[in-house]
């Protein structure tokens, strides 16, 4: 049946105006998604599933909207699959429900080794999120949410490693490398240890990247840049932040994850320094910041928990 008919044939259903044949037809369709098992969740996930089927289904058909609150959400996913049509609400959403993740995430200050069941291992830097599928022998796409993430791939040809970074997608056969994706950050950098990876996403992509290869990708003005791979990209595996050239923004954002402190500053030119730097990340919190404040000529002090640096 075409897809503008099958709308027709839902509206009027919705808009109790379907005959008796046509509501019948309906309900058949309805009950074979009821008796369909859906994977386990967690709360979490199930949250993020609902919110993300409203959103494609409220610019579609407004009146269906008390429909979907009382016949539950597990149906709101076949209304879906009915309104974009059975190729694109599959692509779009049933691939996501029929997934089972995991989500990993580290505290300020802490760090993770995760080793995957394909072989693969990630490191979770500080302050990071990532979501990893159950069964990595039919899909390996990741999602590092938040954060920054070592990955060391074992290599299968047959299903290719993907992770998704906010705008950006890299995918690897067979390879080390590091993304730094921290969504206060206002660049995002993928570097190739070993071997190479092909990042998609954007205008201006894909990139073909190759070892000691770094990409930086500018969120705020959607800029690309290819250079070689800073000597300190994976410093941090070894106990060490490593600021090169960053803004005040960034450098905040990171003293946070690695060290729990909150940095500000009432003064235009502090917030306009350039800070570049070596931290371990095992440092006392508070002698990270006087360190980092007397190499850039600054000094500290703490007003109500948070660290002020001044001139």
């Amino acid at each position: 049946m075409e897809v503008s008919k099958i709308r027709q044939l839902f509206k009027k259903y919705m808009l109790g105006k379907g005959s008796g044949q046509e509501n019948q037809l309906v309900e058949q369709w309805y009950q074979l998604f009821d008796a369909t098992p859906l994977p386990e969740m967690d709360e979490a996930e199930q949250e993020h599933i609902k919110r993300e089927i409203w959103g494609n289904i409220q610019p579609q058909i407004v009146v269906a909207k008390t429909f979907y609150l009382t016949r539950g959400w597990k149906r709101a996913v076949a209304a879906v699959l009915l309104l974009a049509g059975a190729g694109a609400g599959w692509y779009l959403l049933g691939h996501r429900v029929s997934t089972s993740w995991t989500t990993y995430a580290t505290r300020n200050g802490e760090r993770k080794t995760i080793h995957l069941n394909d072989g693969s291992v990630v490191m979770l830097n500080a302050g990071s999120t990532i979501r990893i599928p159950a069964n990595l022998s039919k899909e390996r796409k990741l999602e590092l949410v938040d954060g920054e993430a070592f990955f060391d791939v074992t290599s299968n040809p047959d299903v290719p490693f993907i992770v998704e970074s906010g705008p950006l997608q890299t995918t690897v056969l067979g390879t080390s490398f590091n993304i730094a994706a921290y969504k206060e950050v206002h660049t995002l950098s993928i570097g190739v240890v070993s071997g190479k990876v092909s990042v998609a996403g954007k205008a201006t992509l894909p990139h073909i990247l190759e070892h000691n290869q770094e990409l930086v990708y500018n969120r705020d003005n959607g800029q690309v840049r290819v250079s070689p791979a800073d000597e300190q990209l994976t410093g941090w595996k070894e106990g060490r932040l490593v600021f090169n050239d960053v803004n005040f923004h960034d450098m905040v954002v990171l003293m946070e994850k690695n060290f729990g402190i909150t940095i500000t500053t009432t003064q235009e030119h502090v917030r306009n320094t350039r800070y570049t730097t070596e931290l371990p990340t095992d440092m006392e919190p508070a002698k990270a910041a006087q360190v980092l404040a007397a190499i850039h000529h600054l000094k500290v002090r703490t007003i109500n928990q948070h660290t002020v640096i001044y001139e």
